[in-house]
């Protein structure tokens, strides 16, 4: 008889992960932002006809320690680079109170630094924006 070297030790069940990788709740707040983040990057390429087809949007921590801080910034497109869009994760989250804050600010500030590429309103590429 062979049993399995997982032990339920004084009866306080098996050691091991809560929830499974495919699972929702097991993924990190770093991973769920970049899973919005990209959501509403694809919301605003949908809007821009094209036009940013070729944009590379990229989350960062924190920004470069420059004195003030930025939420977003953009790379314009350079030989053998395409234009990038970078947001930063901590300042974007802890200014935040809840979700629809923080789709609403991030959906703000990509809009933003898309409209800068494609020379768009960035309201016309994000009309979800509040106030």
């Amino acid at each position: 008889m062979s049993r399995s070297h997982a032990r339920d030790r004084h009866g306080r069940g098996l050691r091991g992960e809560i929830f499974s990788a495919p699972v929702p709740s097991a993924r990190s707040r770093a991973a769920r932002f970049d899973r919005l983040a990209a959501r509403i990057m694809d919301r605003i390429r949908s809007r821009a006809d094209g036009e940013l087809d070729g944009v590379v949007l990229a989350v960062d921590r924190v920004p470069p320690p420059t004195g003030a801080v930025e939420l977003g910034r953009v790379f314009p497109a350079a030989p053998g680079r395409p234009a990038t869009i970078v947001v930063h994760r901590l300042p974007i989250a802890s200014r935040c109170a809840d979700r629809e804050e923080l789709v609403d600010l991030l959906g703000r500030i990509i809009g933003e630094q898309a409209g800068l590429l494609c020379g768009r309103d960035a309201a016309e590429l994000w009309p979800e924006a509040r106030g």
